[in-house]
């Protein structure tokens, strides 16, 4: 809840010459940690609305969007559809005040209705040039949310306090902390963990997402693909471990990987969650080139 942080202010000024999404976000949060001294792990969405100049911000019964900006005469009004998980609704949040915040969206739409597709949508590798403008839009508000609602010091503090190892368990520890999906906070700890880790989405056995770090083992996986039958995702998930996490286990490479590279051992963990969803995180050990005089991982599991 906002109700506990004192009142920020925003200079609009200090604004007014950055369009990339991610410089906004950073923006935001440099002037907040100047009036608070830190950006609060659960970001003041509303105030900073409110002090961008978004006058309302109203809750609607409604399966025609998940969140909506109108804009008019320099101001604007958000509509959120009701019932979301709070994590979910500080995204689609986020994502509406990019659409008012980024002024290349404000110069060419005075309103917005954004579906979940629009929610999920992300950069293509390449191509940038080739994507639809409305469809542009809608990646850069959802960078800009993705980087206004986990404010990377404040991450990195608290990713500190947990083992260096990565663990799924820090996933659901740090989305509640800071009050975001786990999807969202997935794509932030695998691309800023130590280790080469990617976390795999899946519902009924079938991957729905793929959020990889750079360079991680190319796995070879689309929405849609069966789960391999010799990963733990395939076996761990049932009426007796929904809401557990398993530990992390020594799986065969060719498990999940398409090809095996240099990669020495793959580790797998599963999260077993409600109506046939699951949550894997995967990570690697490399062979390096000195690998012989190398023993720092000797005893790493």
């Amino acid at each position: 809840m906002t109700s506990d942080v004192p009142e920020i202010t925003i200079d609009l000024m200090e604004l007014a010459d950055l369009g990339q999404p991610l410089k906004l976000a950073f923006e935001l949060h440099r002037q907040i940690r100047a009036q608070l001294g830190a950006v609060p792990l659960r970001v003041p969405l509303e105030q900073i609305a409110t002090a961008l100049g978004i006058v309302g911000i109203r809750e609607y019964d409604t399966d025609n969007f998940e969140g909506t900006l109108v804009i008019s005469d320099g101001v604007g009004a958000v509509g959120l559809r009701k019932g979301m998980p709070s994590g979910r609704r500080n995204f689609t949040l986020g994502h509406e005040i990019g659409h008012f915040a980024i002024p290349s969206h404000r110069m060419v739409k005075a309103k917005f209705e954004c579906s979940t597709s629009d929610l999920r949508r992300a950069r293509p590798k390449d191509k940038w040039e080739a994507v639809p403008h409305e469809e542009r839009i809608e990646i850069e508000a959802n960078e800009f949310s993705a980087a206004l609602v986990v404010p990377m010091p404040e991450y990195r503090a608290e990713r500190r306090k947990l083992s260096k190892a990565c663990d799924l368990e820090q996933v659901r520890v740090l989305a509640r902390k800071f009050d975001v999906s786990l999807e969202v906070m997935a794509k932030v700890y695998v691309t800023s963990a130590d280790e080469l880790a990617a976390i795999v989405i899946s519902k009924d056995r079938k991957v729905q997402r793929v959020i990889p770090a750079p360079n991680f083992p190319y796995l070879g996986l689309r929405a849609g693909a069966p789960i391999p039958e010799l990963s733990l995702t395939h076996r761990w998930p049932r009426p007796t471990t929904i809401g557990t996490v398993s530990e992390m286990r020594d799986v065969p490479t060719h498990a999940w990987l398409e090809k095996r590279g240099r990669v020495e051992a793959l580790y797998e963990q599963v999260f077993a969650q409600k109506n046939g969803y699951a949550t894997t995180l995967l990570t690697v050990d490399m062979n390096e080139d000195d690998a012989e005089d190398d023993d720092r991982h000797w005893n790493r599991r």
